[in-house]
């Protein structure tokens, strides 16, 4: 099966490397897909160096970005990883071997601090997650370590860029009825901790229970006080 790695960008210049150099390392071949989301420093240069698949966003927003990335993409299966996210080497094959089955639709793992700190908040939000949908509370992907069937997007749609956190449920709520969704516990990213250390545990904990009830209620978030943050 032919996969293809979206990876959004912006201004990310310092931790892009660490992404490429390791989806490069991957023991499953992969075409790497890099969209450059309106980058004023040097993200788009230095993707170059990696693959000829960066292409440009010029709508501002990762749902944007990765949506632009998909359509781009030329794999069946479809990863999705963010530019400051690191990969192990056999993370595409780990997801692959689950798609033999026709009934799964969607892979996902957790997600580790790359920097090493911030263990317990990250592995917190990991339980978290695999809690909220086994009891059916909600809906929780991390976005940044999925792989799904490229078709689902022609059966359901894209990704709604009204959507700004939890961008990733709205569709993955959706295409849930289509088959099955899978957990793997075994295959983790390491992702920056950088939003943790600028904006701290307690505030991203309530900041996200109020998205989630807002995108319960009203179907759309709010970030307009979530400023971007890079290294």
């Amino acid at each position: 099966m032919r996969v293809s790695v979206v990876v959004p960008a912006y201004n990310e210049e310092k931790l892009l490397p660490l992404c490429l150099e390791s989806l490069l390392r991957q023991s499953y071949p992969c075409e790497i897909v890099v969209c450059d989301n309106n980058s004023s420093d040097s993200t788009y240069a230095i993707a170059k160096k990696y693959t000829d698949n960066v292409v440009r966003e010029h709508n501002q927003g990762a749902l944007h970005a990765i949506n632009m990335g998909v359509k781009s993409a030329s794999g069946e299966l479809i990863a999705i990883t963010g530019a400051d996210c690191v990969v192990p080497p056999d993370w595409v094959k780990n997801f692959v071997a689950h798609f033999r089955d026709p009934e799964v639709i969607t892979c996902y793992g957790p997600v580790d601090p790359l920097e090493g700190r911030h263990k317990r908040y990250f592995s917190m939000m990991n339980y978290a997650e695999k809690i909220c949908i086994r009891t059916g509370l909600w809906f929780v992907i991390q976005g940044a370590n999925v792989m799904m069937r490229k078709d689902l997007f022609a059966r359901v749609g894209y990704f709604d860029p009204d959507v700004e956190v939890f961008e990733e449920n709205g569709f993955f709520k959706k295409i849930r009825k289509l088959g099955r969704v899978k957990f793997i516990a075994r295959n983790p990213i390491k992702a920056s901790g950088r939003r943790v250390d600028e904006c701290g545990k307690l505030h991203l904990v309530l900041f996200g229970l109020m998205q989630m009830l807002k995108l319960t209620l009203s179907k759309k978030t709010d970030t307009s006080q979530f400023k971007v943050v890079r290294q």
